[in-house]
């Protein structure tokens, strides 16, 4: 592991880790008017959302690595003390990425991206009518990060009023494949959220009885991974020993007149009850050896993929 002090390194450099290590980011695509009422448009992925009651967000434009100086957006919003933050979904990157150029002041942004003006009702700079969804934003604090070069303004707005096309929706709620978000990370590169990229973690219905809870051989496993450990620690509490020992005789005994011979290839067909069955023979011929044990910590495994937890903790459990 690499140790870095960031008062030892240049401002870029830094930049650069937090824009590769934070993660995918959320995209802000802020929409300002200046004093004048000219129209500004510009994205920014140091962004978030941080309260319902009432319902904040926060982003912010940093001052230009370079020579110091502000962007557009956050004179324009010191200003007025309004904006908009329009979300970005896949179908509208391109135009994001153009609308990020460093156009001159008092350049409509706009129209150079080709974007639509979505009139406000609470505020007066407009939204971008292609988003999914767009917040009315005003002004709650602004608090300076720094103050030089590369250094961050964190702009906190309350949203005052969102506009959310029907087609987001499923039902009552947002749904992640209608919106199709994306975010930015570092370099060059922007994550889809949606598709495969998606996926589902419920959050706990209980406390778990934690890592610390685990047997030593099944924390100190070779085989099983955090995200394996998580997963049984998870349980509500260790299972009862006597019942493991009951199902281990049971399944002992009526094991088939011809089981599967091979772990690995039921293994890497991911098939972990067949695997199991091919372990039979070994655990009828005694106790298991740390070969046998790291095997039933392989078929464990296979059984946490498919969240099958129950399982998972018989396997880990039977040379307890």
């Amino acid at each position: 592991m690499r140790h870095i002090d960031p008062s030892t390194i240049p401002h870029a450099e830094s930049h650069r880790y937090l824009l590769g290590g934070v993660a995918p980011r959320p995209i802000a695509f802020v929409g300002t008017l200046d004093a004048g009422g000219r129209p500004n448009l510009s994205p920014f992925s140091f962004f978030n959302a941080f309260g319902a009651n009432p319902p904040v967000i926060a982003f912010s434009p940093a001052f230009r690595g370079t020579d110091g100086t502000p962007k557009h957006s956050f004179l324009n919003i010191k200003a007025t003390g309004e904006f908009t933050v329009s979300v970005v979904s896949y179908a509208m990157v391109e135009q994001v990425s153009l609308a990020s150029g460093e156009y001159p002041e008092g350049v409509d942004e706009w129209v150079k991206s080709g974007f639509t003006k979505l009139p406000s009702s609470r505020i007066a700079p407009p939204g971008v009518a292609e988003s999914p969804m767009v917040m009315e934003c005003r002004l709650l604090h602004h608090i300076d990060l720094g103050g030089g070069p590369a250094s961050g303004n964190l702009m906190i707005g309350e949203v005052v009023m969102f506009h959310i096309k029907e087609s987001a929706f499923d039902g009552k709620y947002l749904d992640a494949e209608r919106l199709d978000l994306v975010g930015r990370m570092g370099g060059a590169l922007y994550c889809r959220a949606s598709g495969s990229a998606v996926f589902t973690l419920a959050k706990p219905s209980h406390a778990g009885i934690g890592f610390d809870a685990l047997p030593e051989r099944v924390r100190n496993s070779p085989i099983l991974t955090g995200s394996d450990l998580a997963k049984l620690a998870g349980a509500g509490e260790l299972p009862d020993i006597g019942a493991v020992a009951a199902f281990w005789r049971e399944k002992l005994a009526s094991a088939g007149e011809h089981p599967p011979d091979d772990i690995e290839v039921e293994l890497r067909l991911g098939d972990p009850e067949r695997a199991l069955d091919a372990l039979l023979p070994r655990l009828r011929d005694g106790a298991p050896n740390a070969e046998t044990e790291a095997l039933l910590h392989r078929v464990a495994k296979a059984f946490l993929h498919r969240d099958m937890i129950d399982r998972a903790w018989q396997c880990v459990l039977a040379v307890l």
